[in-house]
């Protein structure tokens, strides 16, 4: 009885050494998939140009927008506030909207000025919706727009000015704001400002046929739109701005404030009527709109 007793308790420590044995072994590779699975999220991501590198880089061979090589040593933050032209800022940079590198492509746009006509040219215009962050940038799409909102660049101050901004707009933003996130962090305590940015901008525009500016006049270019699993946050956003500045060309550009106060005048008028008849027939919705003037 003895011997089968502790023949028994062998085979029992045995059959506990052998569970323990298997529950370790999936425990480690899990941790191993996991951390594979991290490592692909993370280099992916920072190839994207999603995660924002140090303040400055010097020597750096291809740096737009937030994306780095692997060949740029990183300087420190006083390195690159000196002036040093050999220093290339990226957008998390304060001075980025200032002193980022504009205009080197095809893509035509300049700080001085307001916008020109070649710069709200259609073919301009197709650029953003069917290039990269890396041609144009997003700091050249910004500044476009920034430049038909009415803010306008001090060269000799190097800062963006917001006297000829529109009222309204002026007032929710006196500087000129990211409306694509061009840090391509979308965590909401980095992206919320460009985020409420981009959804004014959306709903200044009245209803009809400015809502679908884009695809009106980019067509003849050969413009087709997007599929819904094309869409990131940064080509929805690049759309919705291109579609802004097609509106503002079209509707705004060359109009005094004046006028534009007596055009909306108007169609409150026109509008007031049609909601008039729209709740005789018991309809009550109203078009949220919130202009920028």
């Amino acid at each position: 009885c003895v011997q089968e007793i502790t023949q028994h308790s062998s085979q029992i420590s045995r059959e506990t050494r052998r569970k323990q044995d298997i529950q370790t072994t999936r425990r480690t590779m899990k941790i191993s998939t996991l951390f594979v699975l991290k490592l692909l999220h993370i280099t992916t991501n920072v190839a994207e140009g999603f995660f924002a590198p140090p303040i400055g880089m010097r020597n750096a061979s291809i740096l737009k927008a937030g994306v780095r090589t692997s060949t740029s040593p990183v300087i420190s933050l006083n390195a690159a506030s000196s002036g040093d032209d050999d220093v290339v800022l990226v957008a998390a940079d304060p001075r980025y909207s200032t002193h980022g590198p504009i205009g080197n492509d095809d893509f035509i746009v300049s700080r001085e000025g307001g916008a020109t006509d070649e710069e709200m040219s259609n073919e301009n215009i197709l650029l953003i919706v069917t290039g990269d962050h890396i041609k144009p940038t997003d700091l050249e799409v910004n500044t476009l727009i920034w430049k038909c909102l009415g803010y306008r660049f001090d060269t000799e101050q190097k800062v963006w000015t917001n006297e000829e901004v529109f009222p309204k707009w002026k007032i929710n933003f006196p500087e000129p704001p990211d409306l694509i996130g061009m840090q391509r962090i979308y965590a909401p305590e980095i992206d919320k400002p460009s985020l409420r940015a981009n959804q004014k901008l959306v709903k200044s525009i009245p209803p009809g046929p400015n809502k679908q500016a884009l695809f009106r006049h980019l067509k003849p270019l050969g413009f087709t739109g997007f599929k819904v699993s094309e869409l990131t946050p940064s080509k929805t956003r690049r759309a919705q701005v291109a579609n802004w500045i097609l509106y503002y060309r079209e509707e705004l550009h060359g109009v005094s404030i004046e006028e534009l106060k007596e055009r909306r005048r108007l169609r409150q008028e026109a509008e007031a009527k049609a909601q008039e008849d729209k709740e005789e027939k018991g309809d009550t919705w109203k078009y949220p709109l919130q202009e920028s003037y």
